[in-house]
């Protein structure tokens, strides 16, 4: 025995090198490398899933390598995990952490295989959870987090010794933990390292097609690790987007674009989180200290295309479990009862009268009040019995208990009916957001834009109402990458000012989305929800043809616009009907209207606003003769109006054979 111990001191520690053998010149290096492990360490122990702390301080103890580096991960892990997670959590977490830089000095020197020090990591972990775990009498809850946390120890400590390595994907890796665990550190005044983190490295990216994966996994990292109500994985791939459509060359212009995205995005969310915007302006701030250079924004297409289909399975899991939540049990009439009869009756010294010994005629006399009740809105001292009122001794009291429960049930029914309405929203907009991940993953960069067969023709006339020269009509026309040519023509409520800078917004938000690759029915969807969630009642109708160049095939969407006709020869076709606008609600029974048409046989479309259509517009249309759009809207828009009461805009367009 002594001679095994003498052999296994005679090992030269090769993960461990004593100071003396090092020379010089590496002496600083290795120093900061401890301590840099130190801190990442007391970082990683901050990081958690929603409430449930991770054991990422422990799987870097067991991945520093040598025996000062993972004493230095063990020190931060103790102090980090006490800190952050406090008792007993935190020191299940600070033992593991100590068993397994005890592995590492024992281990160490054998020179074991990569793998060796996760798996004793794993069994580490699990031994020390398993000693908290019975306090919790092994609950179903505690077995599956105990389960999970051990499912992480493994990959997780491969990786980081990976990343260490110097392998740059793991490195990454490394990188987002480190962000979930800077969430828990908090600056001042609800501003947390993780935030600021988060919109500097999506700042520093901005602009870059690898920006927008690198914006949504950042994001991502500080969501997890925290609670907010407002999405900062939203806020920073909006941002990016922004910047992406809105090309800017200079970098200091280019942040403060991605800047103002973000504050935008938490003033347009109702200013829930408003120390966001400190945290958005320090994180600009740093992201113009970021060497370009520190962040891979040259990685491959493969793995770009990976993270962002990653960020798209979180972004698919979060609006399934945003869509799966489980609804709270509607408050009904008898539970209004329970509650008054408990702050009324409860002293009441005829308690056991009415609640003991006539409880039957007690519970009767409540049900007979409860349908008139709900019918009226409240409840009155005539609709309770005689033989109630005459032997009820605080009947004001219970019936002024009643009106206040009643009340509280419409605004708890209001309530939820508004957080469903939002949350379908939000479930729309995730999954609108993974959709376009995924297809930003797919796209080959590699394939050139079709060759065209047509060329549109367009023809626009507008009047102010009662002649002003302000319309609050706007249209827009572009061209797609693809092929696709888009033909847009919004109507704000009202008139005037107002009118044009609703519609003017539509133009943008609709145009913009399109512009970026989004499909159109994604777009207008995306404007629907952004009228919900702003809930001022304003609103613009939209009328979108999107029409292929390639083969002159096209849908025409309309949302509450009025109707647009379609012309061959001498006949004309009405397409669509009234119905309500955007902003009103989500669902099957609140989209955009979708019509197929095609325009490569020589037909011509004509869209216009409400006051400019009518009755008789299908006979003047019939009636002015084809083949000139650009006649037909002048025409159209220089006939009297049937009334001066709103603006009119005709827009007419048909395809030509020819490329553009």
């Amino acid at each position: 025995m002594k001679e095994t111990l003498a052999a296994i001191r005679s090992v030269p520690d090769r993960m461990a090198p004593p100071l003396a053998a090092v020379p010089q010149s590496r002496v600083l290096g290795l120093l900061i490398r401890t301590v840099a492990i130190m801190g990442l360490s007391l970082l990683l122990t901050g990081a958690r899933l929603g409430s449930q702390a991770l054991p990422l301080a422990v799987c870097l103890t067991a991945a520093a390598g040598s025996a000062l580096q993972s004493l230095a991960a063990m020190l931060g892990a103790v102090l980090g995990y006490l800190y952050f997670q406090g008792m007993p959590l935190g020191l299940e977490y600070a033992a593991a952490a100590g068993l397994v830089f005890a592995a590492v000095c024992v281990v160490g020197c054998l020179h074991p295989p990569r793998w060796c020090m996760a798996v004793l990591a794993t069994l580490l972990t699990a031994l020390a959870g398993l000693l908290f775990l019975a306090q919790a009498r092994f609950s179903p809850p505690a077995l599956i987090w105990y389960g999970l946390r051990l499912a992480l120890v493994y990959p997780v400590t491969r990786s980081f010794s990976r990343a260490l390595a110097g392998r740059t994907a793991d490195r990454l890796w490394l990188l987002g933990c480190t962000l979930c665990g800077c969430a828990a550190v908090e600056l001042t005044a609800g501003i947390t390292l993780g935030q600021v983190a988060a919109v500097a490295l999506g700042a520093a990216s901005s602009g870059t097609a690898p920006g927008l994966a690198i914006c949504a996994a950042a994001g991502l990292a500080v969501d997890v690790s925290s609670q907010a109500t407002v999405s900062l994985t939203a806020l920073l791939c909006a941002a990016a987007l922004v910047t992406l459509w809105l090309p800017v060359r200079i970098r200091p212009l280019r942040v403060l674009l991605f800047f103002t995205t973000v504050a935008l995005g938490v003033l347009l969310t109702g200013g829930d989180m408003p120390q966001l915007l400190p945290a958005a302006g320090l994180g600009a701030a740093a992201g113009l200290l970021i060497p370009p250079s520190l962040l891979p924004l040259e990685s491959r297409r493969q793995l770009v295309a990976h993270r962002l289909e990653l960020a798209a399975a979180v972004l698919d899991e979060i609006g399934q479990s945003l869509d799966d939540r489980r609804r709270r049990e509607p408050v009904g009439a008898s539970m209004i009862f329970d509650r008054a009869s408990d702050q009324v009756c409860g002293g009441c010294v005829l308690w056991g009268q009415c609640w003991q010994q006539h409880s039957s005629e007690t519970y009767h006399a409540l049900c007979a009040v409860a349908q008139p009740m709900l019918e009226r809105g409240a409840v009155q001292r005539s609709d309770f019995p005689h033989s109630f009122t005459d032997r009820c001794c605080r009947l004001d009291g219970l019936i002024a208990a009643i009106n206040r429960g009643l009340d509280d049930m419409v605004c708890r029914r209001q309530y939820d009916s508004r957080l469903r309405e939002s949350r379908a929203v939000l479930v729309r907009q995730y999954r609108f957001l993974r959709d376009y991940l995924l297809q930003t993953a797919s796209e080959d960069p590699a394939v050139r834009e079709p060759l065209l067969r047509y060329r549109p023709e367009l023809g626009v006339a507008g009047a102010g109402r009662g002649g002003q020269a302000l319309s609050g009509d706007r249209g827009a026309c572009f061209r797609t990458p693809s092929g696709l040519y888009c033909l847009l023509l919004c109507d704000g409520m009202g008139t005037g000012p107002e009118a044009a800078a609703e519609s003017a917004a539509a133009i943008r938000t609709v145009a913009g989305l399109i512009r970026a690759g989004v499909h159109p029915a994604a777009a207008l969807e995306t404007l629907n929800g952004a009228y919900i969630l702003r809930g001022d009642g304003c609103f613009s109708t939209v009328d979108l043809l999107a029409v292929s160049l390639v083969t002159g095939e096209g849908t025409l969407y309309k949302w509450g616009a009025a109707p647009s006709y379609l012309k061959r020869g001498t006949t004309v076709k009405r397409i669509g009907t009234a119905a309500p606008p955007p902003g009103l609600g989500v669902g099957e029974g609140h989209k955009a209207a979708e019509y197929g048409l095609s325009l490569g046989d020589g037909a011509l479309l004509v869209l216009l606003s409400d006051g400019a259509g009518g009755e008789s517009a299908a006979q003047q249309i019939a009636a002015l003769g084809d083949g000139d759009p650009k006649a037909l809207a002048a025409a159209l828009i220089g006939q009297p109006a049937a009334d001066g009461e709103d603006d009119r805009t005709a827009l007419a367009i048909c395809l030509r054979p020819g490329a553009v």
